[in-house]
This record gives structure tokens, sequence and C-alpha cells, in this order.
């Protein structure tokens, strides 16, 4: 979507037309019907287009547990359940018919939904349909909360004002360049060349600097993208990346890194897991153990959701794995004065960056799905 000029010219032609129109009925138009109308072009038009069948059942689908789940029906833990089947069968390839565009994130905000709407939230279906069909963040989030969501959606009346204008189109061209600029040359001019060499350390170095940087550039500059376009609209979508390269640790990366998705897995897994485990009298004299049983089923998730390939997984298990021992050596530190004095000294602290970078391209290029791994 991001990649085509007419969707741009689409874009601010619809936010200026749009704001244009609700001028002129004077500031009456809602936020709910400003970005539905959009909503509904952009997805059908330029997402789906002539495949709409299995978008309009997932839809139903999810509708309809959410319904139940509303009337008590069914408990939250299984309409959970229900909501990520369609999701676990097609990463596990038991039912490819399922795939849809965008099916992930849409299923993740469904998900949202059913743990986080309050009674007093309106049940609206075109507020329900705009939200799991959130054109901006249909492809790869952002992760865009149903809190914020309603924030942003029940807003009493919807104005463009020339500095949001202008600062969406600035932060929308920021996110073309990183994407199409930055990434592309990354792309074209090492990892492509790279890529097919045989495996050496110094391949193996070259590639994880290489696509870390490309992943970040791309992943970044779409979000940039998505977040001005929803600025266009009066949607509030949250931060994905900032400066994942100033890390000082596993934990700092990741409240760096994929911001809005890590934040969501750690309301979603880390603290379900978490505060379970703590009815377990083992843990709750082991709490650290129940910190890094939860901090490794979270950073699993992070690589693990993408599918059950071994490249995932790998990366899944790497990224629990590094953040379970930093929490390890922090569990150390509050007990001994001496590791404390150590880790704060700033040789320590920049040899913690390095290996914190190190350690993130290393499992980044084994979940590129490039490595030998």
């Amino acid at each position: 979507m991001y990649t085509s000029a007419p969707f741009f010219a689409v874009l601010f032609a619809s936010s200026l037309l749009l704001a244009g129109i609700n001028r002129l009925l004077g500031n009456r138009l809602s936020y709910l019907s400003l970005f539905s109308t959009f909503a509904l072009f952009a997805v059908w038009e330029y997402i789906f287009k002539n495949q709409i069948l299995i978008p309009i059942l997932m839809f139903g689908y999810l509708y309809g547990i959410a319904t139940c789940k509303d009337k008590s029906w069914i408990k939250t833990w299984q309409s959970v359940i229900l909501s990520l089947l369609p999701l676990i069968l097609v990463k596990l390839h038991l039912n490819n018919h399922w795939g849809m565009i965008g099916l992930s994130f849409m299923t993740f905000r469904a998900v949202d939904v059913l743990l986080y709407r309050n009674k007093k939230d309106s049940r609206s279906f075109l507020q329900y349909f705009s939200y799991l069909f959130s054109p901006f963040i249909m492809l790869a989030g952002p992760m865009y909360r149903w809190r914020t969501w309603v924030q942003d959606i029940t807003q009493t009346s919807f104005r463009l004002t020339t500095d949001v204008f202008l600062q969406s189109m600035e932060q929308i061209f920021y996110g073309i360049v990183q994407k199409f600029l930055f990434a592309m040359l990354i792309d074209n001019l090492v990892i492509s060349h790279w890529s097919h060499r045989p495996f050496t350390l110094t391949v193996g170095v070259v590639m994880s600097l290489a696509y870390s940087f490309y992943l970040y550039f791309d992943f970044a500059g779409y979000s940039n993208m998505a977040i001005g376009a929803g600025r266009l609209f009066g949607l509030n979508i949250p931060a994905n990346f900032n400066l994942p390269i100033l890390a000082k640790n596993p934990q700092d990366f990741w409240r760096r890194f994929h911001i809005s998705l890590s934040e969501w897995l750690r309301d979603v897994v880390f603290m379900p897991v978490y505060m379970n485990l703590m009815k377990i009298t083992f843990f709750r004299n082991h709490k650290a153990t129940a910190q890094n049983v939860g901090i490794f089923c979270t950073l699993f998730c992070m690589g693990a959701w993408n599918g059950l390939e071994l490249n995932y997984v790998v990366s899944g298990a790497l990224f629990g794995g590094i953040s379970v021992i930093h929490n390890m050596i922090l569990w150390l530190a509050k007990r001994s004065p001496v590791i404390t004095i150590w880790l704060n000294k700033p040789v320590m602290m920049w040899v913690g960056r390095i290996l914190t970078l190190a350690s993130a391209a290393v499992s980044l290029y084994i979940f590129s799905g490039m490595s030998p791994v």
C-alpha cells in the first residue's frame, strides 16, 4: 500500500476533501464517520481488491466471538483462544485457506478488544470494523490499542489544521526516505550481494549488521508513514521505534524496537504468565524465576508468532534467553555491591551496549531466514 504513489495521492486528497466537507457542515462530522469512510474505500480498493471473501468471513467470525463474549456465553479465555485459532492454523500451515493480508495484526487487535474493551464502550458494528480493518496499520502494525482507538474515535469533531497536515506530511516523507532510500540501498548494495555467499564468520558479521539496519529502516519507515497517515484522520497511532542503536541492555532494546508490539506482549503474555505463576508456592518464594519464565515466554512469542519455522523459533528463543540472562545479572547485582560497582564502571557499560546490539543483530539475522540456521 505504501509503495503505491496513487495511494498517497488518494490519502492526501481524501483528507483534504473530507476536511473541506466537514468545514462546510460546521465541523459536525465525527471521527468515526470520517475514518470509516476512508477505511472502507482503502481496505477494499487497495488491500484486498477482488479477494474479499476471506476478510468478510474473518470479520464475521471475530465479531461473532466478541458478541458471544459480551453476552457472557463464553469466557474471556475461550474467546481469546477462538480468536487466535485461525492465525495459529495458518502459521502451522494446517489451513492456508484462512490466510489473508494483515491477519496477524488484525487478530491481535481483536484479542485486544476482548481483553480491554470496557462495558461502557460502544458496541458499534462500524467502530469494530474500522478498528480491525484500519488501513494504515493493517499490514504490519504498529500495534494500535483499543483504548487509544476509542479515545481517538469518540472525540466530538474532526478538524484538520494546517499544522497537523504539514506535520503528517513531514513524518510520511521521513518514512519514505527511511524505507525507499536507506533500506533499499542496504538491500541492493549489501544484502543482495552477500546473502548468496557461502557462510563464513565474515559473511555472518556483515549480514547480521546489514539485515539489522535494513529491518530497522524498512520497518521504521513503514511505521512513520502509518503514523503520519493516521494523523491526517485524527488517529494517534503510537511510535514504534526510538533509536534502538542507543539501547543500554536487552530490556532497553525492546523498549526501543517494535515498541507497540513489545508493550502489547508484555500486557498479554508476561503479566498473565507472571501473575498465574505467583499463585504457586514455589514461584512466590522465587520471584526471579517467575520473572524469567514470563520474560522468556514474552520474547519467545516476539519471534515465534511469525510461524514455527526454525528461524523464527530459534530467534525467539534467543530473544528470550538473552533477556533472561540480563535479568539474572540484575538479580545478582541487587545482592552483591561488588557486582553493582563493577557493572557501573564506564567500560562495562559500553561492553553491555556492544553485547546487547551484537546479540540483537545475530538474533535478527537468524530471524531473517538467511542464516544457516
